[in-house]
């Protein structure tokens, strides 16, 4: 019985025990919070730290804030710790409540495009009410506070003495809130009554604060999201909801090293994978392939290409047909299986017309056959053939995000692959342009193998698991461009700031059984932002080489085998043909028996990686080696015809060459290395001269075509055999001057030909023959003069309208880029696109002999014009970040030297 009674008296007393303790923790006291439970994951990021002052100050007292300070966030952010200093008794009264003290500010969205900041401080439970005295105490006069109730939480609008609202004011438990939105304090008492919401607490934790840092940055994938929707003009893209389904985030401590503001610390990653890097990777491969024209760069670097795919992009919704067939005739059939966990994907320049160029570098152990694999793959989807373009074989797959099929989402944005190997990479590219561009720049050396490579290069680590890298002052345009009008005003003002970090990194490394994330900002301690003006600048002839007679072709340039330099082709009004090499000395000189009428082409000829030009005459076509020697059989004629344009065809890069040729009386020819014509160009009659050279045009889908227009403005298609398509013989109009453009729209992936009538109509056509567009531009004369220019590739192109003595200059969507006054109608126009913001328009007038330079807003390149009579040849030398610019003016080459 005695032992009933003293279990009875035990439970009695635990339960007014803990019934009292419930009582006061309920009704009396002050419930403590971590700041971190009121914020959202939505936040774009947060800053904590319990010790605030000492982080402030030695943040303002590093050489970045002589950067970061010029920015309206850091001053508005500077600014308003000073009133709330002033509001809680001035004199560093803010600095000395956050000593010892969790404190956090937060960037929060405030609407479709506007973000603020969240202050927390979290107070000694005796402090709190005495804080909130000591603010209503300060304020100035006239200045008022007014209290309202939000979820039953008091709420205290701070408003002006010109009664202007500026701050929101709560005390949350023992916590005080503070912003000047109020939407942004009532979200952090939803979050105080209701705990059950994702806040960034319940996402880090498990990762208490470390004593003695400085601070931690805390980032997720979440708020990264509500960045790019709220600065960019397309809210529903792919990226923002892969993001979105990402529950991960960093918590990172804040370390200031010698031109650098670091982070460092832990991840938080749902998904079950090792970023342990790849024993096999080999950055070296990787670096001879990484253009230099890489704006920014993305690295998958783990340990098999089964670990990458691993990592799933859960937003990215695939067609379940395409990615049935990807399984079943690539993937089972172990196409993944010669693939290292080595994946590189680059954003590149814009380069022909294409808002977006992309990138992906996949290593293989057996790149030849994932290539074979990819062909049967190709033929088994029916799509038609593939391209050749410098000793590349390129094949085409039409149907959109090929890459995002097959790497579990990863690496969205190709609505359409253009894919080839090179050495041990499979490279695919999301447009037929910037697969040119790469190709080009591997070629030339152009790579992060250079010594051009930009210092960012270093950023990029074998033993890192995975990393994203911005270079910056690269990728800054495409920001702008892709923001929406009120942030591309801002990022375009404060241009000369960002430019000041020359690179942006995060980087994720496996260490043991946890993963540690890096972001890097890099700055040079020495420099400050200033708006850097561009003035035109006066240029000296670099060489200078006299011949007897006056110069009438050229200048062209061709490509020395012996040692990748080049070489420039001349030829005098004695019809006698110059080549002169890089040191300025004439190689040979060889008469012709009549003006060059034709490009200069290279071939090589015996198949043996020497390389012959190849140009015609009105009467003949020659073919001379680097010695001056004809090629056997050489020159070739057309008995009884004239040559109007020769073009160079190689179908399959297999060095079997054809050679398109138009006469002035109307007929097409196709020629064969030795001159023999073939079945059905024996002739091919058209009934008219061309307009500029015959061409070769292979159409991804549809096959090969043969391309001519006609004086009589008629269009021509025909096959290899010579055979009319349907829609040839299209009558586009009644005259051009100019000849059309192949052109691709990365955004429609169709392949068009473009070009604008003498009376000024743009006009797009398809390969069946149909008129998909025309538009009539303003003309205000019976002599106004309309051209289309291509780029010195053909990938791109500009309009060209001459009204009076003005000459406007349109781009592609016959937007004007800009107008120059011009004195004569005899004129030359050229186009020169070397990617980013290296464009360049040269006119020359052909009465003075000047030629002027002028960038795509119309800015003169040189002070004075260029002495030329005729058509000026532009190299860019990358490794030497300057243009090589060749004239001809009376009997002298001349060469500049430009810096980009």
């Amino acid at each position: 019985m005695k032992i009933w009674k003293s279990l009875l008296i035990l439970f009695l007393s635990v339960l007014l025990v803990g019934g009292g303790y419930w009582i006061y923790s309920n009704y009396f006291a002050v419930r403590k919070i971590n700041s971190l439970e009121v914020i959202s994951q939505n936040a774009v990021f947060v800053f904590e730290s319990h010790n605030g002052a000492e982080t402030w100050n030695k943040l303002v007292d590093d050489p970045s804030w002589e950067i970061l300070k010029n920015l309206p966030a850091f001053q508005d952010f500077s600014d308003q710790l000073i009133k709330l200093d002033s509001l809680h008794g001035g004199s560093g009264a803010v600095a000395k409540a956050l000593r010892g003290t969790q404190a956090t500010f937060s960037l929060h969205s405030t609407g479709a495009e506007s973000f603020d900041i969240l202050y927390t401080i979290n107070l000694k439970v005796s402090s709190s009410e005495k804080f909130l005295d000591e603010v209503k105490s300060r304020i100035p006069e006239g200045a008022r506070f007014q209290n309202r109730k939000y979820s039953d939480i008091d709420v205290l609008e701070y408003y002006d003495s010109a009664n202007n609202r500026q701050w929101s004011l709560s005390l949350i438990g023992d916590l005080a809130v503070i912003s000047s939105t109020s939407f942004l304090v009532e979200e952090a008492i939803r979050f105080y009554v209701n705990a059950d919401q994702q806040s960034f607490y319940s996402l880090v934790q498990a990762h208490p604060y470390e004593s003695g840092s400085l601070g931690r940055l805390l980032i997720s994938g979440r708020g990264f999201a509500t960045l790019i929707k709220g600065i960019g003009n397309d809210r529903a893209n792919n990226g923002i909801a892969e993001l979105e389904n990402l529950q991960a985030g960093a918590i990172m401590n804040l370390e200031l090293e010698q031109n650098k503001l670091l982070f460092r610390g832990e991840l938080v990653y749902p998904e079950d994978v090792n970023f342990t890097p790849s024993i096999q990777a080999n950055l070296a491969i990787i670096e001879a392939a990484i253009s230099n024209r890489t704006l920014a760069l993305t690295q998958f670097n783990l340990e098999s290409i089964f670990e990458s795919q691993k990592l799933i992009n859960r937003a990215f919704v695939g067609r379940a047909t395409y990615s049935g067939e990807i399984q079943r005739k690539l993937i089972d059939l172990g196409f993944l299986d010669s693939f290292t966990g080595e994946l590189y994907l680059l954003d590149l320049e814009n380069t022909g017309g294409s808002s977006k160029n992309l990138a992906l570098l996949a290593r293989s152990r057996d790149v030849e056959n994932a290539l074979q694999m990819l062909r049967d793959f190709q033929e088994n989807e029916e799509e038609v053939g593939s391209d050749y373009y410098d000793g590349h074989e390129i094949l085409y797959l039409a149907e959109e995000d090929f890459p995002a099929h097959l790497f579990a989402g990863k690496f969205h944005g190709f609505n359409q692959s253009f894919i080839t190997a090179e050495g041990e990479l499979l490279i695919i590219t999301n447009t037929q342009q910037g697969m040119k561009m790469m190709l080009d720049d591997i070629r030339a050396g152009n790579t992060w193998k250079s010594v051009n490579a930009p210092e960012a290069k270093k950023e990029l680590s074998a033993t890192a698991g995975f990393s994203r890298l911005y270079l910056t002052p690269r990728i800054l345009e495409s920001w702008i461009s892709k923001s929406n009008p009120s942030w591309s005003t801002f990022l375009q003002k404060y241009a000369d700031v960002f430019n000041s970090f020359p690179w942006i990194s995060f980087k994720i490394n496996q260490i043991q059984n946890h993963q540690e994330a890096t972001l890097t900002l890099a700055y040079d301690g020495q420099s400050k932002p200033s708006i850097k003006t561009d003035e035109a600048v006066a240029l000296q002839p670099s060489k200078r080489i006299s011949f007897g007679q006056n110069l009438i072709y050229g200048p062209k340039s061709i490509r020395n085998y012996q040692d990748n330099t080049e070489d420039i082709v001349v030829q005098d009004q004695k019809h006698v043909l110059h080549l002169v090499n890089s040191a300025g000395e004439v190689i040979y000189s060889e008469q012709l028996d009549g003006p060059v009428i034709s490009d200069a082409f290279q071939i090589d000829y015996y198949k043996n990686d020497k390389l012959q030009l190849l140009l015609a005459t009105p009467q003949r076509i020659y073919g001379i080696d680097r010695l001056g020697n004809p090629l056997t059989g050489y020159p070739i004629s057309l008995s009884g015809e004239t040559i109007s344009s020769l073009n160079l065809v190689d179908y399959s890069n297999t060095k079997d060459y054809r050679y398109f040729i138009s006469t002035e009386q109307g007929n097409l020819y196709l020629l064969d290395k030795t001159g023999q014509k073939l079945e059905g160009w024996n002739p091919n009659p058209i009934g008219s001269k061309t307009i500029g050279p015959a061409q070769h045009v292979r159409v991804p889908g549809k096959g090969d075509y043969m391309v001519a227009l006609g004086e009589n403005g008629q269009l021509k298609l025909f096959n290899r055999r010579g055979e009319a398509q349907p829609g040839s013989s299209a009558k586009l109009g009644s005259e051009f001057n100019t000849d059309l453009i192949s052109w691709r729209n990365p955004s429609s992936r169709t392949t068009l030909l473009v070009g604008i009538t003498a009376n000024g109509e743009v006009i797009h056509v398809n390969f069946n023959g149909e008129v998909s567009y025309r538009n009539q531009l303003i003309k205000e004369d019976r002599d106004s003069e309309f051209l289309l220019i291509p780029d010195q590739k053909q990938n791109d192109f500009v309009f060209i309208s001459r009204q009076f003595n003005e000459v406007s200059v349109l781009d592609r969507s016959e937007k004007k880029l800009f107008s120059a006054r011009v004195s004569d109608e005899n004129l030359v126009y050229q186009y020169f696109d070397f990617g980013s913001d290296r464009q360049l328009i040269a006119i020359t007038d052909l009465i003075q002999q000047f030629c002027y330079l002028y960038d795509l807003n119309g800015k003169l390149i040189t002070t004075m014009p260029l002495n030329s009579n005729g058509k000026i040849q532009i190299t860019h030398q990358v490794s030497k970040g300057q243009y090589l610019i060749r004239t001809i003016s009376g009997s002298t080459l001349t060469e500049f030297q430009l810096a980009d």
